[in-house]
Formats: structure tokens, C-alpha cells, sequence
């Protein structure tokens, strides 16, 4: 229990970090993936060499993806939007994922429902699914997710847990700092 709360402490801490750095609707992630927080409580994990603006009002929240990201939406009355290439990906709260190109579009849904617009035309994408886009056949092809993005959003949550380590290595350390400290002072006093 107790390194539970430790853990989640470092957890919170971790995405509080984060949160700060992102806070600003727009986020990139240079050579690492990088976690972001996004103003409405929806959680997106941007892989290496991707961008991301995000703006809210009260009848759309919307995202312009240019890269690959991972979406936990939060469940809402406002309808979420992911702009990721020439496609436009709706939900109102799930967990999917998005690689999009300037020629090719591909969304993997994890839990929920999203529905894909791209060219004028409509396909729901559900739990398990994956669509298709390419946009030199102009054809959207439907088949079962191959869930890509867990290898390097996997990669992410272990480099994460590593920096959760160090940060309890030293809590540690500052903790025995802190006792020894209070020792000597009591000893003095």
C-alpha cells in the first residue's frame, strides 16, 4: 500500500511536470514521446517528431495532429475532433490512436467508438477496428487493429516508471538526509 502511494505521488508529480509544460495548446515532441495533458482532463501521448494544437470552446474540442499520437478522450457532451491530415476523427470519449501523413491516414480505436470523415466520406471505427486511408489509391480500407503505438507508447510508460524510480531513490535519500539532520539538531539541542 505504502508503495502504492509512493508510486502514485511520483505518478502525479510526473504528470504535474508534464501538465506544466504542456499548458499552452500546443505541444511537440522532439525525439522523445512526450505526455500531455490536454485542458479538458483528456490525456494524449505524442510520439517522437510529432505536433499537436489543441483549442476548446463550449460546442467542439479540437486537436490538429501532424505525427502519430496516442488519445484517451474524456467523456463529454462536447464533442472531441482530431484534424490529422486531410481526415477528421469525432468522439465523445475513448482511447484510440492516430499516424497520420501528408498522403496516409490510420486510426486504431482501443475502447469506444470514433467515426473517421475524409473526403466527404464517413466510416465508424470501433473497438478492435482499424481504417485505412491512402490517399494515392483514394480508398479507405477497413481491418482489425494491429495496435502499433503500444510498442512506443510501452516505451514511454518504462521510461517513465525509471524516472519514478529515481525520483523514490531520491525521496529516499533526502528522507535519511532529513532524519539525519533532525538527529543532529536534536542531539544539540
Amino acid at each position: 500500500m505504502v508503495k502504492n502511494t509512493v508510486f502514485g505521488r511520483m505518478w502525479l508529480f510526473c504528470l504535474l511536470l508534464v501538465s506544466i509544460s504542456c499548458s499552452d495548446g500546443r505541444f511537440s515532441s522532439g525525439d522523445e514521446a512526450k505526455l500531455c495533458e490536454l485542458p479538458d482532463g483528456s490525456i494524449v501521448i505524442l510520439n517522437k517528431q510529432s505536433a499537436l494544437t489543441f483549442e476548446m470552446n463550449d460546442t467542439v474540442r479540437q486537436a490538429v495532429l501532424t505525427g502519430e499520437a496516442f488519445f484517451k478522450v474524456t467523456k463529454s457532451d462536447v464533442p472531441f475532433e482530431v484534424q490529422a491530415g486531410a481526415g477528421l476523427i469525432r468522439v465523445l470519449g475513448t482511447e484510440f490512436s492516430v499516424d497520420a501523413t501528408d498522403e496516409q491516414l490510420d486510426v486504431e480505436v482501443e475502447s469506444g467508438v470514433v467515426e473517421l470523415e475524409k473526403n466527404g466520406r464517413k466510416r465508424k471505427v470501433r473497438k478492435g477496428e482499424r481504417v485505412f486511408y491512402d490517399d494515392v489509391k483514394s480508398v479507405l480500407k477497413q481491418g482489425h487493429a494491429e495496435f502499433k503505438h503500444h510498442i512506443w507508447t510501452d516505451d514511454f510508460k518504462d521510461d517513465m516508471r525509471a524516472l519514478g524510480k529515481e525520483i523514490e531513490k531520491g525521496g529516499k535519500k533526502l528522507g535519511e538526509g532529513i532524519k539525519k539532520v533532525s538527529k543532529d539538531l536534536k542531539d544539540k539541542l
